[in-house]
């Protein structure tokens, strides 16, 4: 069926009259063979070419707009007046937006007018950093077609309990299957190809489609048409579909290009069994246009289905696939609540369904992640989630097998037969993620990040586990820019981080999650900077603690590469010359006494404490030595203890527990220490405490072999006591054969008595000048009689030869360049290079490098300004015309040269606590002030830069500090005082006390301040009495000063006591609320002597004179949270007329109704399947103003359902951990964690 007619509407619409075919089942479009002697059978629907289906907002859209501009010219396009069009959510906060629809009115240029006004801002934002672009502009999508695939209504059918699963996942393809979660399915039509047939599905709305809780019913499924070339779905408009959009199950090399998905319940685009290879999903849009947060739609999720992750309110996603080996290009996902969810470790992590052990997705090629943007998603925007470790095949025998298992032995294991790592350098390029709440992955190596652009994320990455790349050379993260937000570094290996550019509020957590559960490795990676560039001076680096134990979790290393140093002045590097590398301050027996010479000094003693969490940092390259243990038990193993020898004398001498993740005597055990590298000016020796020699069978790891290869060989002087060590000296390059390959492949027998100090020979350095660089996925040695393709193509896997054109490239030879009409200049670059298609932008073609603006971006207003007229701060333009400096924190006026360093004691903020818009004073003696804008008085310095009488009062100090001296930390809260922190004003001692006392008052040696948040304006409310609502009131009820709130299930929360909790939440009734709202501090200093304790009023109660209890109970078992956790809705059958009209009118969408709580409550569901294994962990952030601390919860759980599914870790366990806005400038990009 073709229409290229564009004066004509075509339908095709499928009955619910009851019938049903054999093998296709009711309310089928499709196409099916049986013989596979006969002709294929082929469903072709073609309707009236779209040059493109989607462009993006060149200019912002503001609340109440009856027009906006697009990037691509709507005629051009083929876009009319009367076409239905939907704009996709940009707000910042994930699968919190709503899409909006309208009618085009008229066409005007690029200029649309709607059909109503917009009811909500739309971003539309081009940037350019490190030389990558991102087109942080909301999609417009058109959703009108001349030939519409219809229906019927859907119908919610009750279920039958005679049918029983295909595959134990509870699921038939036979109907409705009575399950414990499933009572009714909603059936609309679907379509399908199946076994010998092609499906070209082309220029086609499909609506009404999907049949949820039944297998195998989809808008458009290819099913098992195995190596299918010929088979396209393109350039569709997908909407109202109740289960999935796009399905590719046991189908190879397909094309899914240029469709656009709308209100598609559960994934948009869903490759399922494991087998499915070099499918291509290029420039497709897939855009949730509801709020995961509405009670009545519930984002887009949907419960019933045959996978709980890829559809529900779990873990809902644009795209879930379960084999990695399929290419995704120039792709948007937006408002789902997650991205693109790669879940190799699904079902085993061997396949599904008719691949069931026949394939394993774990270690399968990844294929080609190229140029796609996730935005404002709850959860991830690129999500490889727990277990990706490619490692190598032969993809031509691979895909002759039907993308199944082949005869190679160790195809599906991480190791040749001796012992060497198979892995599969691998890379995600150029790929953009923003406004989601994490990035990344748990588990995942020889996978590298290139080029990836990563901006207002809260996690800018998330990874757990990794390893060093298989090819010995490679980066971890390349060429990458990441601003605002937290960097969560994975355990394992040497983690490498080169030419990546850090902006504005980065956090740096090293060993993220490690020893949370079983995640990590031994906690002892070292992080690699090789010439990184951090733009402002706002980065903080701090540790992931071990709170469960005494023990350090805390061995992680950053270290500069060893050709790269710190210089004088030099803002762009990592740690302050002549400092090179970084370590906890939990190593300071290991390092502080090093030497005389002050080789490794505290943060603290050189005024950047805050910033490295009062770590070590050291002049000399610091690495890791690990000591892999056998049959151990963490509770009853001797210490090890390590002497430091120079000249012949004992420097010092330290010592380091056992340290294991999971079980105490499980593999995951060992001792880890920082060495310094000094050119043999010193000696390492090792032995178990009472003298007791190191076991034959032990595995001694030192430094990693990558830094041999990339640069030199490192040496160590070394002994352990009972082994001989060769020369007396231990190489980076020693044997590692057997010793880590995945998180699943580690330590075994096999890797008993190597590594250094062993038997076994060292290896030879990898020479990295002759290792390529890691490509996306080609297979040049089928093209061209194995010289492959040149120019701007690659040669396709599977193909027998074909080369196909790079990104932004067509014609013959693919000579011609979508961007070569466009003249950027040496500071911009072109939009259009992964939007897909051959019609260039008219709007935004050039995304300008910063600074620079105009169409070209050619102006450039601070280019003329030199370096020092800003002096601690930056140049920014206003416009094309004119500029302004930008003041450093702690910096203010005009050319923020006014500061309140060497003026005020300490570094900034000086004692005093930064309040967002909170204007506070700092005198020289280091006490703080909290004045309106206009106050500030003589002698006094203005912390918050902003307003007027900002900069350092004049005239000499003649009269008493209207403030008490500073108070100077004698302690910290976070670690040294035990139990959770709240957040008011409050002293905490040594012992785990709390006082909640007036923050001017001075306490004894043994108390500490918990900088919290501002005074508050605000009554104080009534208390309400937790004793009906809170069972079984858990919250230290006997205390009368603490603020706390309880939840009905019986946690905690440490709230402000004037914050407005949810109606889940009541505050316990201890001490009575202020009659009047609390005062803020005195609008001016007092003159009060020196004496006087509290010039202002306390910003929170009374102070008591001594602690009343000991340390508040634990966090919550449950934080609070808006997440839902209900289930979706179905909608409601109605009757409805044959269409008459043609669909550049809305059809209307279904009807929402609530499905009952107890029958689809996944959660519910799964807590009852599983037996719960809970444990507290606390996180700490490091955050520019202060020390946050968390208390998360986390539930674990280790479920083996009966039937076919088994899940080893549901993710559903894997709670987000609410995390309370504190008004910091990075609070935003740190509200959840897992």
């Amino acid at each position: 069926m073709h229409l290229q007619d564009a004066s004509k509407t075509a339908y095709v619409y499928i009955k619910n009259n009851g019938l049903k075919h054999f093998f296709l089942g009711s309310r089928a479009f499709g196409a099916y063979q049986n013989d596979a002697g006969q002709p294929a059978a082929l469903l072709d629907v073609n309707g009236r070419e779209m040059r493109r289906t989607w462009s993006l907002l060149s200019t912002p859209l503001a609340t109440g707009s009856s027009t906006m501009v697009l990037i691509h010219d709507p005629t051009e396009m083929g876009w009319s007046t009367g076409d239905r069009i939907l704009i996709s959510p940009t707000q910042r906060s994930g699968s919190q937006g709503e899409a909006e629809a309208f009618s085009i009115i008229n066409i005007s240029g690029n200029i649309l007018t709607l059909s109503s006004p917009t009811q909500q801002d739309f971003d539309a934002t081009f940037k350019a950093r490190n030389g990558l672009v991102a087109t942080k502009s909301a999609e417009v999508i058109n959703l009108s077609r001349n030939l519409v695939i219809t229906g019927d209504e859907f119908e919610n059918v009750a279920c039958d309990d005679s049918l029983t699963d295909d595959f134990g996942e509870g699921i038939s393809g036979e109907g409705c299957m009575c399950t414990g979660i499933r009572s009714t399915c909603t059936v609309g039509l679907h379509t399908i190809a199946s076994k010998n047939a092609v499906l070209k599905l082309q220029n086609a709305r499909l609506e009404r489609c999907g049949q949820r809780g039944i297998a195998g019913k989809y808008c458009a499924h290819m099913h098992r048409l195995s190596d299918s070339p010929d088979s396209i779905i393109r350039n569709n408009a997908f909407e109202h579909s109740m289960q999935r959009g796009v399905v590719i199950h046991g189908t190879h090399r397909s094309t899914i290009s240029h469709n656009v998905f709308s209100d598609v319940r559960g994934a948009a685009m869903y490759i399922e069994d494991g087998n499915e290879m070099l499918n291509n999903l290029d420039y497709n849009v897939a855009i949730c246009p509801w709020r995961l947060g509405d009670d009545q739609k519930w984002g887009c999720t949907i419960p019933g289905t045959s996978n709980n992750e890829a559809d529900t309110s779990l873990n809902q996603a644009g795209v879930w696939a379960l084999s990695p080996t399929n290419n995704m290009l120039g792709n948007r996902f937006s408002n789902s609540f997650n991205g693109m969810l790669y879940e190799t470790n699904a079902f085993g992590g061997n396949g599904r369904q008719f691949s069931e052990n026949k394939a394993c997705t774990v270690f399968q090629p990844m294929g080609r992640i190229e140029g796609n943007t996730f935005h404002s998603h709850g959860r991830f925007g690129t999500y490889l989630l727990s277990s990706t470790w490619p490692k190598q095949h032969d993809l031509a025998a691979l895909l002759a097998n039907d993308g199944q298992k082949i005869s190679d032995p160790n195809s599906c294991t991480g190791w040749t037969d001796d012992g060497t790592d198979r892995g599969w350098p691998s890379t995600l390029k150029n790929n953009v993620d923003y406004h989601n709440t994490f990035v990344g992955q748990y588990d995942a190596g020889d996978v590298m990040y290139e080029n990836h652009f990563s901006e207002s994320n809260n996690c800018l990455i998330y990874w757990k586990t990794s390893k060093d790349f298989a090819d010995g050379c490679s980066s971890h993260l390349k060429g990458g820019y990441y601003s605002n937000g937290a960097m969560n570094l994975p355990d394992q290996g040497a983690f490498i981080i080169e030419d990546t550019t850090f902006e504005t509020n980065v956090v740096f957590e090293a060993n993220h999650h490690c020893n949370i559960g079983v995640t990590g490795m031994l906690c002892a990676p070292t992080y690699v900077f090789d010439r990184v560039t951090f733009v402002k001076p706002d980065f903080r680096f701090y540790w992931a603690d071990d709170l469960t134990s005494d023990n350090m979790a805390e061995a992680a290393v950053f270290v500069m590469a060893p050709d790269w140093s710190a210089s004088d002045g030099d803002d762009s590097t990592p740690f302050p010359s002549p400092h090179i590398s970084l370590a906890s301050s939990k190593y300071s027996n290991f390092l502080l006494s090093y030497d005389s010479l002050n080789t490794c000094v505290t943060s603290t003693s050189l005024g950047v404490g805050n910033r490295f969490t009062q770590g070590i940092l050291c002049s000399k390259p610091l690495r890791v030595m690990k000591i892999w243990t056998f049959d151990q038990d963490e509770a009853t193993a001797p210490a090890l203890e390590v002497e430091i020898w120079r000249d012949g004398e004992l420097i010092l001498t330290a010592s380091t527990k056992l340290y294991a993740i999971g079980s105490p005597t499980g593999r995951k055990q060992g001792y880890r220490f920082p060495v310094v590298l000094d050119d043999h000016a010193s000696e390492y020796r090792i032995k178990l405490e009472g003298g007791l020699d190191i076991p034959d069978d032990w595995v001694i790891e030192f430094s990693d072999p990558v830094f041999g290869n990339r640069w030199s060989e490192e040496t160590l002087k070394f002994q352990a006591q009972g082994r001989s060590c060769s020369g007396g000296t231990i190489s980076s390059q020693h044997d590692r054969k057997w010793v880590f390959s995945s998180s699943s492949e580690f330590m075994g027998d096999n890797a008993r008595g190597r590594g250094a100090c062993s038997a076994h020979s060292d290896s030879s350095p990898v020479d990295c000048a002759n290792v390529d660089a890691i490509e996306l996925l080609s297979c040049e040695a089928e093209c061209n009689g194995g010289t492959g393709c040149s120019g701007n193509s690659f040669c396709e896997c599977g193909s027998g030869g074909n080369c196909k054109c790079e990104a932004g490239f067509s014609g013959e030879s693919c000579e011609i360049d979508i961007c070569e009409e466009v003249n950027c200049g040496p500071h911009g670059h072109c939009s259009a290079r992964y939007l897909g298609g051959d019609l260039l932008p008219t709007k935004a073609q050039c995304v300008c490098d910063e600074n620079w603006l105009g169409d070209v971006c050619d102006k450039n207003p601070c280019d003329a300004v030199s370096s020092d007229q800003c002096g601690s701060g930056v140049c920014v333009n206003l416009n094309e015309n004119e500029w302004a400096c930008e003041c450093f924190d702690g910096w203010s006026g005009s050319d923020c040269s006014d500061t309140c360093v060497g003026f005020c004691q300490g570094e900034f903020p000086h004692s005093c606590n930064k309040f967002g818009g909170t204007y506070v004073y700092c005198n020289g003696g280091g006490g703080c002030m909290y004045q309106d804008e206009g106050g500030q008085r003589d002698n006094w310095c203005l912390m918050v830069g902003g307003g007027e009488g900002g900069g350092l009062g004049g005239g000499e100090q003649s009269s008493p500090a209207p403030t008490p001296q500073g108070v100077e930390d004698k302690c910290d809260c976070q670690r040294e005082c035990n139990g959770d922190i709240p957040k008011d004003y409050l002293w905490c001692s040594t012992t785990g006390g709390c006082s909640y006392e007036d923050v001017y008052t001075s306490k004894g040696e043994d108390w500490c301040l918990f900088k919290g948040a501002p005074p508050t304006s605000a009554p104080t409310p009534a208390p309400v009495p937790c004793e009906d609502v809170c069972s079984p009131n858990p919250c230290a009820q006997s205390n009368p000063n603490e603020y706390l709130w309880c939840s009905s299930w019986g946690g905690c929360s440490y709230q402000s006591f004037y914050e407005e909790k949810n109606e889940q939440w009541c505050l316990y009734s201890g001490s009575a609320p202020t009659e009047s709202p609390t005062k803020a501090p005195t609008a001016s200093p007092t003159t009060a002597a020196p004496t006087t304790k509290s010039p202002t009023k306390a910003p929170s109660k009374a102070p008591s004179t001594a602690p009343t209890t000991k340390s508040p109970t634990k966090a919550p078992s449950k934080a609070p949270s808006t997440a839902p956790t209900g289930a979706p809705t179905t909608p409601n059958p109605t009757s409805v007329k044959a269409p008459t009209s043609s669909t550049s009118s809305p059809t209307s969408p279904p009807t929402y109704l609530s499905i009952h709580e107890q029958e689809f409550n996944i959660l519910d569901f799964a807590k009852d399947s599983c037996d719960d294994i809970d444990f507290d962990c606390a996180i700490q952030f490091l955050i520019p103003g202060g020390l946050l601390f968390l208390g998360v919860t986390i539930c674990c759980c280790a479920c083996r359902r009966k039937g076919k599914v088994e899940k080893q870790s549901l993710e559903l366990q894997n709670l987000e951990a609410e995390m309370t806005n504190m008004g910091n400038p990075i609070a935003d990009n740190l509200s959840k964690f897992v």
